[in-house]
């Protein structure tokens, strides 16, 4: 703002005080006048997005995607409202500590975002990759290495290392950058402004392939998988990211974009080029790329990957496992161990079953690591959530599918796993319609109505 004077206040005993977002009261005296400003102001901002429940956060009716001073819905708004509506940049924004209109110069209230698009290294990064890969540590490779057995976490490896869906599902929540139109009153900060309303106009994930590459060679070191194998389960994933995310932000009617960071210095090309013609390469001229038209994804890493695939068919490799491999050596272990199946009669009453928002690797393998016979229940109800994440999918990226279709055809290659054999040994527990598992994120009415047939 023109009319503000930045903060030069070096007095130790001052109170501290983050400037980026409020005037400083000692250096501006005087009342601010607002600036008019007559056209539009675009600007940049991430939320947090959930792939249960999407735009909107479960816990405590707390609306994510706010800044923390804009934790209560505004007058005329109910926190089922706006849970119905999935968007939390619909309201605009209030003061939950004075009776003003937000933005107000003296205080923090107001939606933030910053003028440049791909910030990252501070508070307001724009880049996805360290969430995703804390919880892909926390929720996947931690839980693998607690697995009871070696067998197991082959098993449990193999079908993570091959199929997106379930890595995608795991992680959970991440953020998602927005290109957004500053309405109402806005008010111009140091690194970019606060305002009364904020609309999207168009969604981007950022995230920075050779790091997320790094996560897939973690899973393939388990089951003995090489350095292009790693590269084609990165590419399926973040095709499958990529799929998911675009039909999700249709719904909202905005555009989608993922943008992939592929460092000059990355492990493939630094083997075959020296690095003064790494420097050289336009293709790395700018820090994120679009995973659909850049040429250097679509034919360097690829290639990569559809070589890999090609040398599975000609040598008949079949990599993909069945999703009743999820409880297959816990079965034969409590059928076969006279032991095993006394500590499952004394442990029962500890196994309590998981609520359906609990299901997922990492709460399950925590809450049975200190007993030799797991719930299996929770594994039941673990692979009927993730098939349903599945039928999710594929109703987004292909408007509707029937249950049916789901059994009568082979999704396997989309999927990354079989089910052939947990649905001969299938027996229902909560079903696998998307309403039972996923009924804030579907809940928006553009979504088809998905029910289970049959």
């Amino acid at each position: 703002m023109l009319n503000v004077n930045f903060c030069n206040c070096n007095d130790e005993n001052i109170r501290p005080r983050n400037h980026h977002g409020i005037v400083c009261t000692k250096c501006n005296p005087a009342l601010i006048q607002p600036l008019l400003v007559a056209e539009e102001i675009k600007a940049y901002r991430t939320w947090h997005f959930n792939i249960e429940s999407g735009f909107v956060a479960r816990n405590n009716g707390r609306i994510q995607g706010w800044n923390n001073f804009n934790t209560s819905p505004p007058p005329g708004f109910t926190v089922g409202s706006l849970h119905s509506s999935n968007q939390p940049w619909h309201p605009p924004a209030i003061c939950v500590y004075n009776n003003h209109i937000a933005p107000d110069p003296y205080c923090s209230c107001g939606y933030y975002s910053v003028k440049n698009f791909g910030v990252i290294s501070n508070q307001f990064s724009h880049d996805s990759t360290d969430e995703i890969a804390t919880r892909f540590d926390s929720n996947i490779l931690s839980s693998l290495k607690r697995l009871m057995s070696k067998k197991q976490q082959i098993s449990f490896a193999n079908l993570f290392f091959h199929s997106p869906l379930l890595k995608t599902l795991e992680i959970a929540n991440f953020k998602i950058l927005s290109e957004v139109s500053l309405k109402g009153k806005v008010i111009e900060c140091e690194k970019g402004y606060r305002s009364e309303q904020i609309e999207p106009k168009k969604f981007f994930l950022l995230v920075n392939f050779f790091e997320l590459n790094a996560l897939s060679e973690q899973l393939g070191n388990f089951i003995d998988k090489d350095g292009a194998e790693a590269i084609n389960s990165t590419i399926v994933w973040i095709d499958f990211l990529n799929n998911f995310l675009k039909g999700i932000i249709n719904v909202y009617g905005c555009d989608f974009e993922l943008l992939v960071n592929v460092d000059k210095n990355n492990p493939i090309d630094s083997e075959t080029l020296n690095r003064e013609e790494i420097k050289k390469r336009d293709v790395h001229s700018s820090n994120y790329l679009s995973f659909e038209k850049d040429l250097y994804i679509n034919e360097r890493l690829r290639g990569i990957a559809d070589t890999v695939l090609i040398s599975n068919k000609i040598l008949k490799k079949q990599p993909f496992f069945d999703l009743d491999e999820l409880t297959y050596f816990e079965k034969k272990y409590l059928e076969s161990d006279t032991q095993a199946q006394f500590y499952q009669r004394t442990t029962a009453k500890h196994l309590r079953t998981l609520q359906n928002r609990d299901i997922n690797l990492s709460r399950i393998v925590r809450q049975n690591r200190h007993y030799r016979a797991w719930g299996l229940d929770n594994f039941r109800k673990y692979q009927e959530k993730i098939l349903s994440f599945g039928v999710l999918y594929l109703n987004i990226i292909n408007n509707e599918i029937d249950y049916k279709e789901i059994i009568k055809s082979d999704f396997s290659e989309i999927f990354g796993f079989k089910y052939n054999l947990f649905l001969e040994n299938y027996r229902s527990s909560e079903g696998f319609d998307p309403h039972t598992w996923f009924p804030l994120l579907i809940q928006n009415k553009t979504f088809p109505l998905l029910r289970e047939k049959g």
